[in-house]
This record gives structure tokens, C-alpha cells and sequence, in this order.
């Protein structure tokens, strides 16, 4: 009688499990469905999903052309599934704050090196990524495609030249976390040694920080591993002064000075991406800054892909109706401080320049703010972000024979598969 209960309970457990399964499954699959037919006003992401891993030419031999189609297909099938049950998902944000209360009721803290946004607990209260290991080999893939980027730029006449920018693990601290369970520093120091080899000139912020700042988390958000607004104020700074010292520019870095500008505090009003995945079950939002410069500025800021044409000072930049989005959990300040959500290319033009430098810069999110902040020293600066640049990089660059190009990366972005170094 006894074993007749428990398979009878057995039975019943089954097929909950079955149901909760089949149900999960239908509205992935309900997701993908009302996606492909148009319904995007329903659904939201804060990053694009990615669908291409390999760049496909018109020269490719057929067989490759064939491998490439085949390996972006399954690249973007993974992505589709991946963020319709991880950021798509109806309720998926009160599920996943119930699941993190009970693992903190628990003491359970989990990370997945090498995973999208994966997260790291730091001791401070500070949240990180978990990037894994990359071999020698597919670094070296990294630094030869950016060579040919180089190789296309020189051609062009212009100067280039890789600027490393920082992750939220301390490259000379964080000794728990740096090259034990984050390797997101060793990745890039094999990059820079492989460039550097290639006869690459390298701009290593991580030095610069190291010498300037004694709390290395305070640069970053607490939920996010993008540094803040005031930071990249700084680093814009000392990028003016490298550009001066390789390059005799006569750039002004007291431009950058921060008593120069006004600063909105927005009291516990950002969620990174991180804390985002974390939920506010266990993640506190970050203040967010927003900088105004005490001086004139006349800007003129282009994106052609969302028909983004504006005159005006410096906060022409900036994307307010998407930074005052009013659930936290969607509204995306870091890139509205250059309304870069969702677009791949974006112009800062000085209206009154100091000279007429021209600088596209080709890299990841961390250089958004940067972005319009160097261009109150030169004439023009562009920003692409590979991921999302519909044509061809290196065709864009021959054709506007910009005078210098930078190409830039996060340490946390330095991963063999990402499309972000298809040029």
C-alpha cells in the first residue's frame, strides 16, 4: 500500500514537472512567434541579439560560404532561444527575484564563467562579471582581425592605434576574484602582448587608473560593469594627453576638468545589467550622474538609423525619454548618455572647433560617453560598434579617411566568438 503512494505521488510530481515544462516551452516558443510577426512593441531587451558570428564575402569559396551560413544560423537560433527564456519571458523578473531570495535565504552564490552578463558577488557590494579563460590561440585570432582593421586604416591615411579600457575586476587587486575566478585581465594583457607584436601601439587605461585611483570599484556602477559618467570624464582626459604626447595634437585636457561641469545626481535611479539579472531581490540601484559642461558647447549629433538629426549643446546627446523609462528594470541611462540603444553608428560633430581632427573610434559601450566628450576638442567623432553596424567597417573607413582610428575594448569583451571584432 505504502509503495502504491509513492508511485502514485511519483507519478503526480511527473507530470507537473511535464507541465511546467511544456508550458515554459510554449511561451518561448509564443515569444519567438510574436516576434517574427512583427509584434516588437511587446517585447524589450536591453542589449540586441547577436546573429552573426562569422562575416560571410561574395569571394568565399561555396563550402565556406556553406559553414559560415551554417555556423551564423545555429549562432542565432542559440541567441533567439537564450533571450526569449532569460529577458523575454512574461513574469520573468518576478521569477527570478523569488529564486534569488531563496538562494541568499540560503547563502548560495553562483557564478558561470564565459556567460552573457554572468555575475560575480564581490565583497564591497559591488557586482562582476565572470569571464573564463581564453587560449592563446583564439586571442590571436582577436589581434589579427584588429590588424587588419589597422592595415585597412593605414591605407586610408589615417593613424591607429588600441586603447585597453578597464573591466570591473582590478587588474593589480581583487586577488579572490583576478585570474581565480574572473580572466578577464589575463585575456586582455595576452591581446595587448600579441598587438604590440604586430607593431600596434597600445593605450593601456588600466595603468593610468592604477596610478590615479586608490578604490578601484568606484569607478563602475555597483550593478553594472560600465564605469560612470565622472570617470570617463577622467579617462577622456588622459586619452587627450596620449593623443598630445604620440601624436603633437595640442588637444586641451583642462577641458576636462572635472569643476568644469555641473553634476545631476539621480538618487538610486539605475539598474545595470548585471543588477538587472540579479533582480532588485538582490541588487540596490545605482545613483546615476549625468554631466553638464559650465561653458558653451555647440554640437551637432547625427544617428542616420534613427533618424536622429540635432543642433545644440552637449545634451543634444542624450537620450532622456529612454533614461526616464519608468520601470527600472528597462530603463537604460548608460547608453542614453549617447542615445546609443539599439543603433551601431553615431556622429558628435563640433560646431566650433578647435582645429579639425576627425577620430572614429571602433570599439564597445565603454567609449559611448567618451565619445562626446572628446569631440569638445577636435572637429568630429565617430562611434561604431561592430555588433550592430549594418555594411562594412573597414569600406566606411576608406571611404571617410577619418585622421586617426581607435579601435577600443572593454577587458570583459575580450572573448574569441563575439562579433564585435568582425570588421
Amino acid at each position: 500500500m505504502q509503495e502504491n503512494k509513492k508511485t502514485t505521488i511519483t507519478k503526480i510530481s511527473t507530470r507537473i514537472v511535464i507541465c511546467i515544462m511544456v508550458l515554459f516551452l510554449l511561451s518561448v516558443i509564443g515569444c519567438a512567434i510574436a516576434i517574427k510577426c512583427g509584434a516588437t512593441g511587446l517585447f524589450k531587451m536591453d542589449h540586441d541579439i547577436e546573429t552573426q558570428v562569422y562575416e560571410v564575402n561574395h569571394d568565399d569559396p561555396f563550402l565556406q560560404k556553406l559553414y559560415k551560413g551554417y555556423n551564423n544560423g545555429i549562432y542565432s537560433a542559440e541567441n533567439h532561444v537564450d533571450a526569449y527564456s532569460k529577458e523575454l519571458l512574461l513574469g520573468r523578473h518576478k521569477m527570478v527575484e523569488a529564486a534569488v531570495t531563496y538562494k541568499n535565504l540560503i547563502g548560495w552564490k553562483i557564478y558561470a564563467p564565459g556567460e552573457y552578463n554572468s555575475i560575480l558577488y564581490l565583497d564591497d557590494g559591488y557586482m562582476a562579471n565572470a569571464n573564463g579563460k581564453e587560449s592563446a590561440e583564439a586571442i590571436q585570432k582577436i589581434a589579427t582581425k584588429i590588424k587588419g582593421l589597422k592595415d585597412t586604416a593605414e591605407a586610408a591615411g589615417a593613424q591607429f592605434f588600441y586603447m585597453q579600457t578597464p573591466g570591473n575586476v582590478d587588474k593589480y587587486g581583487d586577488p579572490k576574484v583576478n585570474n581565480v575566478k574572473d580572466f578577464a585581465n589575463y585575456n586582455a594583457d595576452l591581446l595587448i602582448e600579441d598587438l604590440e607584436g604586430y607593431g600596434i601601439s597600445c593605450f593601456d587605461l588600466r595603468d593610468n587608473i592604477h596610478e590615479s585611483f586608490d578604490d578601484y570599484h568606484s569607478l563602475f556602477f555597483k550593478t553594472d560593469h560600465h564605469w560612470r559618467q565622472p570617470v570617463a570624464l577622467w579617462a577622456t582626459s588622459e586619452l587627450s594627453v596620449y593623443l598630445n604626447d604620440q601624436y603633437h595634437l595640442g588637444f586641451d585636457p583642462e577641458i576636462y576638468a572635472a569643476d568644469k561641469y555641473h553634476v545631476e545626481v539621480r538618487e538610486k535611479y539605475y539598474l545595470g545589467s548585471l543588477g538587472r539579472r540579479a533582480t532588485l531581490a538582490a541588487a540596490e540601484p545605482d545613483d546615476f550622474e549625468i554631466l553638464y559642461p559650465e561653458f558653451d558647447t555647440d554640437i551637432t549629433f547625427t544617428m542616420e538609423n534613427k533618424d536622429i538629426h540635432k543642433r545644440g549643446d552637449l545634451t543634444v546627446t542624450y537620450d532622456y525619454a529612454e533614461m526616464e523609462e519608468p520601470d527600472i528594470y528597462w530603463r537604460e541611462c548608460y547608453l542614453s548618455l549617447l542615445s546609443f540603444y539599439g543603433t551601431g553608428l553615431a556622429t558628435v560633430e563640433n560646431n566650433v572647433p578647435p582645429n579639425d581632427t576627425y577620430i572614429l573610434i571602433v570599439g564597445d559601450s565603454l567609449a559611448i560617453p567618451m565619445t562626446s566628450l572628446l569631440a569638445l576638442n577636435c572637429s568630429r567623432v565617430e562611434i561604431i560598434d561592430p555588433r550592430y553596424f549594418e555594411g562594412s567597417i573597414k569600406e566606411y573607413v576608406t571611404e571617410q579617411k577619418p585622421d586617426f582610428v581607435i579601435s577600443t575594448y572593454s577587458t570583459t569583451i575580450i572573448q574569441d566568438y563575439y562579433a564585435i571584432f568582425d570588421f
